[in-house]
C-alpha cells in the first residue's frame, strides 16, 4: 500500500470531542518525507513544532494519527488556523500532506506530494475517543 493509500485510511485518537462547526487542521511534525525517523528525533520535532505553535499563539491541542488497525501511531496536533496557514504550516515541517477538517468534513492535503485533494468522509467516523 503507498503511504498516500494509508493517509486515507487513517483514524484519530483524542482525549476530547470538538464541536462539528468548527475548521481545523491536524498536523504532525514528526517523520518528515513520510520517512520513518528514530522515537527521539520524532519526539525532538514534535517538541519543536509545539513550541513554534505557542510562540505564535496559535490555538492548538494533541491527537494520535493512527492506522485503521492502530499499530502504526504519529502524534499530531490540531490547529486551528485556516487551510492556507496549514498547509504552510506543513511545507515547513516538511510533510507529505495535511489533513483539513471543515464542518466535520474530512479532507487529506497535500503538501509535498503532486496528488489531488481528497475528500475522505466525516471526521466524527474516524474519531476515537480516550477519555481519562
Amino acid at each position: 500500500m503507498s503511504l498516500w493509500e494509508a493517509y486515507k485510511n487513517s483514524v484519530f485518537i483524542c482525549q476530547q470531542s470538538l464541536a462539528t462547526k468548527i475548521d481545523f487542521a491536524i498536523i504532525s511534525a514528526q517523520n518528515p518525507a513520510g520517512e520513518l525517523q528514530s522515537q527521539p528525533l520524532n519526539l525532538c520535532l514534535d517538541k519543536r513544532f509545539e513550541g513554534l505553535l505557542q510562540q505564535t499563539r496559535i490555538p492548538f491541542r494533541s491527537v494520535i494519527g493512527a492506522s485503521a488497525d492502530l499499530r502504526f501511531q504519529e502524534k499530531s496536533w490540531i490547529v486551528f488556523c485556516d487551510k492556507q496557514q496549514a498547509v504552510q504550516l506543513g511545507r515547513e515541517l516538511c510533510q507529505n500532506a495535511i489533513y483539513w477538517v471543515e464542518q466535520n468534513k474530512l479532507f487529506l492535503v497535500p503538501v509535498l506530494y503532486q496528488q489531488p485533494e481528497e475528500y475522505l468522509g466525516l471526521f466524527q467516523s474516524r474519531l476515537i475517543l480516550q477519555v481519562d
